[in-house]
C-alpha cells in the first residue's frame, strides 16, 4: 500500500477500513524509512533479545497457572492472549499497570462488533496515553519502543503526532500476534502427526514456525495488503517459546473438542480461533 491508494474508489479490506492521507501506514518508501528508523533497533535480533529471557519466564508462569488450574482450558485465553499482551509491552515500555488498559483499547479497536464509533474512541484514548507516555520519555536512553520515540521526537526526527501514530500501530500489531498464534496452534493440534514430530525433533522446530506463521487464507480479505522484506523478529520468538514451552512443559496437550468444533472470530479485522479448548 501507499499513498496513492488514499482517496481513491479501490477495493478495502473491511468497510470500516478508511485510509487518510498523511497515516502511518500508508506513507511511500522514504518517509516510511524516516518514521520507522526511530524504532528499529526495539525490533532487531538484539532488541527483541532483550526481553526473550523475561518472556520466557512469563510463559512459564502462564503455562504453570494452566497446568494447575487443570484441564479442559481455553489455550487463548490462558496463554496465547496474555503472553502475546505481556511481549508487546514489554517492548512498547508499557508499565505493568497500565496494560489491562492499553489491551482492552486495542480489542476494541480491532473488534468490529462494536462498530466504528467505540473503535474510533478507543484510537483517540490510546493515542492521548502514548502521547503522555512518549512526552515522558523525551531525552530517554532506554530501548523500549516509548522511550526510542520519546527521543526521537526530542531530536526533532519525527513529530510527536507521527511517534504517537506509529506506536499506537505497533501496539495493536504486537497484540493482533495472539491470532497469529492462534492459527499457528489450530494447524498444530488439528494434526496430531506434526506435533509428535515436533516433540521428537526439537532440531527442526525453528523451520517448522517458519511455515506456521505463513498467512493462512480467508474467504474474505481482512487487514493491511503487506509483504514482509525481512524476518519480523517479535513474531518469532513468540512463536519459537510458545512451541518450546508447549510441546515440552504439556506433552499430552490435544483439542479437548473435535475440529470442526473450533470456530474462527467473524468480528474483528484480524482473525483467529475463538477459542481453542485442549486438555492433556
Amino acid at each position: 500500500m501507499s499513498e496513492e491508494t488514499v482517496e481513491r474508489q479501490v477495493t478495502r479490506p473491511t468497510a470500516r477500513f478508511d485510509p487518510v492521507r498523511g497515516a502511518v501506514g500508508f506513507p511511500d518508501p522514504a518517509d516510511h524509512v524516516r518514521l520507522r528508523r526511530g524504532v528499529a533497533a526495539a525490533f532487531t535480533a538484539r532488541g527483541v533479545g532483550r526481553v526473550r529471557e523475561r518472556s520466557r519466564r512469563m510463559l512459564a508462569e502462564l503455562v504453570d497457572e494452566m497446568l494447575q488450574d487443570g484441564p479442559p482450558a481455553d489455550l487463548c485465553e490462558a496463554v496465547l492472549g496474555p503472553f502475546s499482551v505481556a511481549v508487546i509491552c514489554e517492548l512498547m515500555g508499557v508499565p505493568a499497570a497500565d496494560r489491562q488498559g492499553v489491551h482492552t483499547w486495542t480489542r476494541q479497536i480491532l473488534s468490529s462488533s462494536p462498530g466504528a464509533e467505540a473503535g474510533e474512541k478507543a484510537r483517540r484514548e490510546m493515542g492521548a496515553y502514548f502521547s503522555d507516555l512518549i512526552g515522558l520519555r523525551e531525552g530517554s536512553t532506554g530501548e523500549d519502543v516509548a522511550s526510542l520515540l520519546g527521543a526521537a521526537v526530542g531530536r526533532e526526527e519525527v513529530t510527536l503526532n507521527e511517534a504517537v501514530a506509529l506506536a499506537v500501530l505497533l501496539q495493536i500489531d504486537g497484540e493482533a500476534v495472539t491470532d497469529t498464534c492462534g492459527r499457528m496452534f489450530h494447524v498444530l493440534l488439528t494434526r496430531p502427526g506434526l506435533t509428535e514430530r515436533l516433540r521428537a525433533q526439537p532440531e527442526i522446530r525453528r523451520r517448522a514456525v517458519d511455515e506456521l506463521l505463513r498467512p493462512l487464507p480467508h474467504p474474505d480479505p481482512v487487514g493491511l495488503s503487506r509483504i514482509a522484506g525481512e524476518d519480523a523478529m517479535p513474531v518469532r520468538m513468540e512463536a519459537e517459546l510458545l512451541v518450546d514451552a508447549l510441546l515440552d512443559g504439556v506433552p499430552g496437550l490435544r483439542l479437548a473438542v473435535p475440529a470442526e468444533d473450533v470456530r474462527f472470530g467473524k468480528g474483528s479485522l484480524i482473525r483467529g480461533p475463538e477459542a481453542l479448548p485442549v486438555t492433556w
